[in-house]
């Protein structure tokens, strides 16, 4: 069933069907805030508020991307916590919370020295995230793990095109600076 009738039977008090969508799209959110925070039980429980405010606020929904209005509420309470969370609570929990199974959104490979390294690389790239200004960290995980286009993290965020453009770019340049190579487990497959 498309998202646009799991909507329309939920705001027609059908609220079973809430946890289909909720099946459908925790994971991406749940990435998304464990990247942003760096830790799991953060976005655990920031995946949960997003869900709880979706629920609260359903009967208003009007956007066309149900996934990417998720991830607009996941992005906004990702920045409150970051405003309210000391600096130095981030960077104690962050390594030690990511987990061998929280690689990236998609599926790690089969062979275990291939998902060893693909672990390795996954701690590599979120301590450089963490280390991006918010800004490019959202454009960079919105556009590369997303696939969203530009305009859409510009209508998601409240940026102009072109500051979405430039954050993205800058925070590559960034990433790039940060991952050596040589450190940076990559074999071609």
């Amino acid at each position: 069933m498309e998202d646009r009738e799991l909507i329309r039977r939920v705001q027609n008090g059908q609220t079973e069907y809430l946890n289909e969508i909720a099946g459908r799209y925790y994971d991406d959110i749940y990435y998304f805030c464990c990247y942003q925070t760096g830790s799991r039980e953060d976005a655990y429980d920031l995946t949960q508020e997003t869900f709880f405010r979706f629920i609260r606020y359903v009967e208003h929904y009007r956007y066309r991307n149900l996934k990417g209005y998720l991830l607009t509420i996941a992005m906004n309470l990702c920045r409150e916590y970051m405003r309210t969370s000391a600096q130095t609570r981030l960077r104690e929990t962050h390594l030690d919370s990511i987990d061998q199974n929280t690689s990236l959104p998609d599926k790690g490979p089969a062979d275990p020295a291939s998902h060893e390294e693909a672990s390795e690389n996954a701690i590599l790239l979120a301590d450089a995230l963490q280390k991006l200004p918010e800004t490019q960290r959202e454009a960079v995980l919105l556009h590369h793990f997303y696939g969203y286009k530009n305009r859409e993290i510009s209508h998601m965020t409240g940026a102009s095109y072109d500051a979405v453009k430039s954050r993205i770019r800058q925070g590559l340049d960034k990433l790039g600076r940060m991952l050596d190579p040589n450190d940076f487990c990559l074999r071609d497959k």
